[in-house]
Order: C-alpha cells, then sequence, then structure tokens
C-alpha cells in the first residue's frame, strides 16, 4: 500500500513537473512577447519621435524657406521699385554719387560771410521744373535728383543767375559764394562768371570736370590776373568757396585754396553760372548755393557784440556731423582760444523751424556738443567750453524765406565772464 501511494505521489509530482515546466515555458514565451513588443514599441515612439522631430524640422525649413522667398522676392520688388525710383530720380545718364577720397580740412581757413543775402537748398522744388529762385539769361535749367536729392541742372549751352527781390541789387564789397558741385566726368566747360556794373564779365571761375584744370582769372577785360591750378575731380559732390574783400579774391576746392589774388581794380556787380557740354545731356549739377555779405573777423564780432555767430559751421541734414568745410570757422575760432587762454565760451546751438520742437531742441545740443567735441579734440580743455542748445526757440529772422531760415541755422559762441 505504501508503494502504491509512493508510486501515486511520484506520478504526480512528474505531471506537475511537466505542467509547470511548460507553464514556466509559457510564461517565459509570454514574457519575451511582452518584453519583445515594449522594444517594438519603444522603437516605434522613438522612431515616431524622431520622425516628429524630422517633421519639426522640414517644416521648419519649408516656413524658413517661404519667409526666405517671401524676404527674397520682397527685397526683388523693393529693390526694382528702388531701381525704378532712382531710374525716375536721377537725371542725365543716371549719374549717382560716388564715395571720393577723404580730403583734410586741418589747414582750411575759408570763414563765409556773416549776413546770408541768398540762399538756396532747393527744397520744395519739383523735378523738371525751372527752380524759383534763379533767373534765365540763356538756354535751359532745371530740377534734377542725384541719389534722391534736388540738385540744380545747368544743361547744354545755358546761363543763369541769382533771383534777387531787387533785379538791380548789386553784390556788396564784402561778399563770400559757396556751392557743392557735381563731379562726374563728362565733358563740359563749367564756369562761375562775375560781371561789372556795364554787364561785361571781369572774373571767371572754371574748371573742366573730365580733368584736373581749375583756371581763375580776374579782370578778364584789362589787365588780367591768372591763377591756374589743379583740384580733387574725383566723381562725386565737391565743395566750391570764394570770398572777395574789397580788392582781394580767394577761391577754393574743397580744402585747397586753387586761387589767390590779391590786388584786383574792378568790383564784381552780378553772378552768374554757366554751362557748355558737348551734348545737351551734360549738365552742371550744384546744389547748397549761398551767398553771405561781410567778411569782418570773427574776433572783431566777439569784441564788438561779445558773442561771435556763425554760419560757416554747418552740418549733415537732420545730423550733428560737422560737414568738412566747417573747418574754416572752426579753425579760426580755435587761434582765437589759443590766443586768449582766459577765454570760455558758451557753444550755443540753434536751428530753423523745420521739424518738430523736441526733435530740434536736440538736435541743437547735439550740434553744440559736436563743436565743443572738435575743439577739445584739437587742444581746448574741456572746461573752456560749455554746450547749449535752444533749438527753434531763438530765431534772429523769419522762417518764411530760405534766408531767414539760413539765418536760423546757426552756432554761437558766447563769452562765459
Amino acid at each position: 500500500m505504501k508503494k502504491l501511494i509512493v508510486l501515486f505521489g511520484l506520478l504526480i509530482l512528474c505531471l506537475f513537473n511537466a505542467q509547470s515546466q511548460n507553464w514556466l515555458r509559457n510564461l517565459g514565451e509570454k514574457a519575451a512577447d511582452a518584453a519583445k513588443r515594449a522594444v517594438e514599441n519603444k522603437v516605434e515612439t522613438k522612431i515616431e519621435e524622431a520622425a516628429n522631430k524630422a517633421m519639426d524640422k522640414t517644416e521648419e525649413a519649408v516656413e524658413k524657406s517661404i519667409k526666405k522667398d517671401k524676404k527674397t522676392k520682397s527685397s526683388e520688388s523693393t529693390q526694382k521699385n528702388e531701381d525704378a525710383e532712382n531710374k525716375e530720380n536721377i537725371s542725365y545718364e543716371n549719374k549717382k554719387s560716388s564715395p571720393r577720397v577723404n580730403v583734410s580740412y586741418t589747414k582750411y581757413d575759408f570763414v563765409p560771410g556773416n549776413e546770408v543775402i541768398f540762399e538756396d537748398d532747393l527744397k520744395n522744388e519739383q523735378k523738371g521744373e525751372f527752380p524759383g529762385k534763379w533767373d534765365l539769361v540763356e538756354g535751359n535749367a532745371e530740377i534734377a535728383q542725384i541719389d534722391g536729392e534736388n540738385t540744380l541742372a545747368i544743361v547744354g549751352y545755358t546761363y543763369i543767375t541769382p533771383l534777387f527781390k531787387d533785379k538791380a541789387y548789386k553784390l556788396p564789397d564784402e561778399f563770400t559764394l559757396e556751392f557743392d558741385v557735381y563731379i562726374d566726368g563728362n565733358e563740359g566747360e563749367n564756369t562761375v562768371e562775375f560781371f561789372n556794373n556795364n554787364g561785361n564779365v571781369i572774373a571767371s571761375s572754371l574748371f573742366w570736370k573730365q580733368s584736373e584744370r581749375f583756371l581763375f582769372k580776374w579782370n578778364i577785360t584789362e589787365d588780367e590776373k591768372t591763377s591756374e591750378d589743379t583740384y580733387d575731380n574725383s566723381p562725386g559732390w565737391h565743395h566750391y568757396a570764394l570770398s572777395f574783400n574789397k580788392r582781394a579774391v580767394k577761391v577754393y576746392m574743397d580744402a585747397k585754396r586753387v586761387a589767390n589774388i590779391p590786388n584786383v581794380t574792378e568790383k564784381p556787380a552780378k553772378v552768374m553760372f554757366f554751362a557748355r557740354g558737348s551734348e545737351d545731356n551734360s549738365a552742371f549739377h550744384i546744389k547748397n548755393i549761398r551767398i553771405a555779405k561781410g567778411a569782418i573777423p570773427l574776433y572783431s564780432k566777439l569784441m564788438t557784440d561779445g558773442r561771435i555767430i556763425t554760419y560757416g559751421i554747418t552740418f549733415e541734414t537732420g545730423k550733428s556731423t560737422l560737414k568738412p568745410q566747417s573747418m574754416g570757422t572752426i579753425n579760426e575760432i580755435f587761434d582765437i582760444l589759443n590766443k586768449y587762454p582766459d577765454l570760455k565760451f558758451s557753444v550755443e546751438g540753434h536751428t530753423d523751424n523745420t521739424g518738430n520742437v523736441a526733435f530740434n531742441q536736440m538736435l541743437s545740443e547735439a550740434r553744440a556738443m559736436a563743436v565743443c567735441d572738435k575743439l577739445q579734440v584739437m587742444g581746448i580743455e574741456a572746461g573752456r567750453l560749455t554746450a547749449k542748445g535752444y533749438g527753434m526757440s531763438k530765431p534772429v529772422d523769419s522762417n518764411e524765406s530760405p534766408e531767414g531760415r539760413a539765418k536760423n541755422r546757426r552756432v554761437e559762441f558766447v563769452i562765459i565772464k
């Protein structure tokens, strides 16, 4: 009996063992399947994540491409518009201002007159129209544009002259003349001519745009005096300046003095601009034309008035950047400060009424500071200069005319006691 029980127990144990092995095998297979599925799910998740990232990058790339394409098209459209505008704005063989070699004004000694009698910045003039502040003697002149800025184009064979309210007006015994001239290398003879009371030419500043030659003649009708020199004729805008003081005349092209004649016998009464080109589109382009009366030394003005009102310190439009031709006046102020070491100045900036009050106030302060900074760089102690700006609050003339606005745009040097 005991043997039977033992045998029966062994049989059950074997059966249980076999089932256990099957169960364990099934469990292992299920675990393996689960592990496999987990791995597969993980891989699928990683793949999906990678795919999503790839899609995100692709979408970003597409969006950037679209934006770039839009930007490119916009840029191309803008460029086309700008090109069209430039073509519309730039007359006479699509003239465009080019940078030129910097010139040094450290020894520049031209100082403009102290009373503006003619000023034309050509603003508010319409392209293609005859300029409103000029009189035509012969030929053709019109408003053109270079780099979007109005210029006076004297075309072909032409004479024009500034138009004063009094047509019988004569140039004063002491005066200065300034303007910017565009050099483009085209053939042509451009001249500033001066006439006496009888209408005869007595002097001329003549320069050929395609060469470096500058020729100045005085007393053409009798006892001619000639000064010939070279000048910077690189492409772009250049500054012409002339001072006449009863019997002496000096002419400057940019920083260089190209004529200096100490004694002349006739006084000019009228000035004309003349252009003669080989073709109708060969034009004499000028801008920023100013004639000023007087040539009183700055120190004499200081002793008389206790202040110096200057019109020779000029800036880029709407900026506090000094124009290089400002150095004539700045150099003279520097000499006065060096000669009188106890002298102190309040440097005061003033504007016309173009623009708003707040901007002009800020601009006048920045311009006064720019003058102080320049003088300090030249060696003047900072404690001797104080910068102030008054904007448009202290006009000395009406802002209704270009001449009045020119007088209001000024820098004053007031003695600090």
